[in-house]
């Protein structure tokens, strides 16, 4: 792997790291706010990750034409029957009902998107729109104490590598969503989760709320069990609320009559202008990786245009939901189970809205019998298969022996209607779970994302 491509930026950094030992401890040595210190727990990877800045434009444009196609799915697939979409993608009536609350609500067109790069071409594993919205925004403090660390701002100055301020970009769009309750005063915003839920992402959110203090934003966190209504408006701790950053998903409160009452107190708020919910339970249909075997699978390939089809073949690997029959691969006709089993050393099995990695089965991390129980016990569910993708490696050099190793990644792509909004990659060592998760996997690691000019070499 030590002869393997790499741009130019890249191995002139990696080729400077392992003469010198101040660049290669860089990431360790630079100032860090404590509450962004305990967040991350010093699990940071030692060097960034550098792209070429008009290739990350371009992936932030594909990025959002991808998800405008998918918010259009229940009204050009299903005529806008948001049961019959539900339904076809797992999610069962009870759900559906919830996801139906504020149906007429237009969920923000941003989030993040996690992918693997494949060699020259990136590869789409799934859309974060509700966490996502700003979950990892926070990296942004790692780019920024480097710049201001002297081996790093060197080199970034010789080769003009610049970062996205996603914090900033988040702020400002807090405050545009909050405008139409808080007019033009600075608005109070909560990010609240379901109940219990809150202290298990203290140290995240706590980094999160500290982050964005710096633009101004006064972050309040809470669970749904605090939240109280007095005239009309929604309050916790005893401020009526502007914005409810809404952390807490649909699973987490499907069977809490509690949390659904908490709910549809926000709901109606909002419905009257007194709260903006900023992403509504029908974002989380956005969110589950099903609805990505949708625009996969050959059956609805007629409602894509020439130029949807194109992105969608170069950007999505084959995906397809969990079901008995006959489907597609390659434009050959297969059994959808025979070819499951037979293929495994090449499929994964994910739940359509796991989390953190969880319920994800690797059919070449799985023996043969147990990989087809487990298919025909997720036939028909909310589950689908997609094919293997192998993230290309990214070479690093250890801060304390000098040598070279590497790692396989995770892009996290964050987007606004805007296109390209910065971003972070999560990294694992090479050959090890098939899952690059930082909270699943505690050899993981995550770095920031900065960008150089590839037309000024």
């Amino acid at each position: 792997m030590e002869n393997m491509t790499m741009d130019h930026v890249t191995s002139e950094y990696v080729r400077r790291c392992r003469a010198d030992q101040r660049l290669r401890s860089v990431m360790a040595t630079s100032l860090l706010p404590p509450s962004f210190q305990r967040a991350w727990k010093g699990r940071h990877l030692p060097r960034p990750i550098f792209a070429d800045r008009q290739s990350m434009e371009t992936l932030g444009t594909e990025i959002k034409i991808l998800f405008d196609i998918v918010v259009s799915l229940p009204d050009r697939l299903f005529d806008g029957d948001l049961g019959k979409f539900c339904a076809a993608i797992g999610i069962d009536e009870p759900r559906a009902v919830l996801i139906s609350r504020l149906r007429d609500a237009e969920p923000p067109r941003a989030g993040r998107a996690d992918l693997y790069r494949d060699g020259a071409d990136f590869k789409l594993l799934e859309f974060n729109v509700n966490t996502g919205f700003s979950g990892g925004a926070d990296i942004v403090e790692l780019c920024r104490a480097l710049m201001a660390a002297e081996p790093f701002a060197e080199f970034a100055t010789e080769f003009g590598l610049e970062y996205t301020d996603i914090m900033a970009i988040r702020a400002g769009q807090f405050r545009d969503a909050a405008a139409r309750v808080s007019g033009g005063r600075e608005p109070v915003i909560a990010l609240i989760e379901a109940d219990g839920a809150l202290e298990g992402y203290g140290d995240g959110f706590r980094s999160m709320q500290s982050s964005v203090a710096g633009y101004g934003i006064e972050l309040a966190l809470g669970e749904l069990g605090q939240l109280e209504s007095k005239n009309g408006r929604v309050h916790l701790d005893g401020k009526p609320l502007d914005l409810v950053l809404r952390y807490y998903n649909l699973n987490q409160i499907i069977d809490d009559a509690q949390g659904q009452k908490a709910h549809e107190m926000i709901c109606r708020a909002h419905e009257r202008g007194q709260v903006v919910m900023h992403t509504p339970l029908q974002s989380d249909l956005f969110d589950d990786k099903a609805i990505l075997a949708l625009l996969s699978d050959s059956e609805y390939r007629q409602s894509f245009s020439e130029a949807e089809k194109q992105l969608i073949d170069r950007m999505l690997p084959w995906t397809r939901l969990v079901r008995d029959g006959w489907t597609r691969f390659n434009g050959e006709r297969v059994d959808f189970m025979t070819f499951s089993v037979e293929n495994q050393q090449n499929l994964i099995l994910k739940p359509g809205a796991g989390l953190s990695g969880m319920g994800i089965v690797a059919g070449w991390e799985t023996e043969r019998d147990a990989w087809e129980k487990l298919l025909r016990r997720s036939a028909g569910g909310p589950y689908l298969l997609q094919q293997r993708v192998n993230p290309t490696p990214e070479p690093f050099v250890d801060p304390d022996s000098g040598l070279l190793e590497h790692v396989v990644s995770a892009w996290g792509v964050f987007f606004s209607e805007k296109g390209y909004n910065g971003g972070h990659v999560r990294t694992a060592p090479s050959g090890g779970d098939a899952v690059i998760n930082f909270a699943g996997n505690p050899k993981s690691s995550i770095t920031g994302l900065f960008t150089f000019d590839g037309r000024s070499r």
